[in-house]
C-alpha cells in the first residue's frame, strides 16, 4: 500500500490541474492510512483471529485495552512466579504502553485524515511550496505512517517475546 501512496503522491505533485492534484493527493492519504492500518491489523490478528475484523476506528482502543492488558497480565504473572524482577516488568510495561499508545495515536490521526480524504470532498488539499496538505495533515508526514506503525509493532512484538507470550 505504501508504494501506491508514494506513486499517487508523486502524481499529485506533477499535476497542473488543481482538481487532479486534489484527487491524487487525497488518494495518497487514503493509501498511506491503509498501509499503517494493515500493519497494525496483521499484528493484532496474529494473537486473536477475531481482532482482524475489528472496525477501523476501534483498533486504537483495542491496542490500549484488551491487547495491552493481556501482555501486562502475563508480566504480572512472571513477576509473581519470580521469573522477572520489578524493574524488568516496569521497563517492559513502559515500553509496551509507549508503543501501543503511539501506535493508537498514529492510527487515530491517519484515520481522521482518511475520513476527510474520502468523505469530505469540500475540504480540498492545499499546496504551499512542495508541501501538499489536507486540513492540518501533510502528505510528506503521511508517507511515514507505515514505517512508524511497523516500528511500534516491532517494539510490541519484542515485549510479547520478552514476556514469554511468543
Amino acid at each position: 500500500m505504501k508504494v501506491v501512496g508514494e506513486q499517487l503522491e508523486g502524481w499529485a505533485h506533477t499535476q497542473s490541474d488543481f482538481y487532479e492534484k486534489d484527487l491524487f493527493g487525497r488518494s495518497a492519504f487514503n493509501r498511506y492510512y491503509y498501509a499503517a492500518f494493515l500493519i497494525a491489523r496483521e499484528m493484532l490478528s496474529k494473537y486473536k483471529s477475531e481482532w482482524k475484523c475489528t472496525p477501523h476506528a476501534e483498533i486504537p482502543n483495542l491496542l490500549e485495552t484488551s491487547f495491552s492488558n493481556q501482555i501486562i497480565n502475563q508480566l504480572k504473572q512472571n513477576k509473581k512466579k519470580g521469573l522477572m524482577t520489578d524493574s524488568e516488568v516496569s521497563r517492559l510495561r513502559k515500553k509496551l504502553r509507549t508503543a501501543t499508545s503511539e501506535l493508537a495515536s498514529l492510527l487515530k490521526e491517519a484515520y481522521d485524515a482518511r475520513v476527510i480524504a474520502d468523505y469530505e470532498p469540500e475540504t480540498t488539499i492545499t499546496t504551499k511550496g512542495n508541501t501538499i496538505s489536507l486540513k492540518h495533515y501533510k502528505l510528506n508526514s503521511a508517507s511515514g505512517w507505515a514505517d512508524r506503525a511497523n516500528n511500534y509493532c516491532k517494539i510490541i512484538y519484542s515485549v510479547r517475546r520478552d514476556a514469554g507470550l511468543d
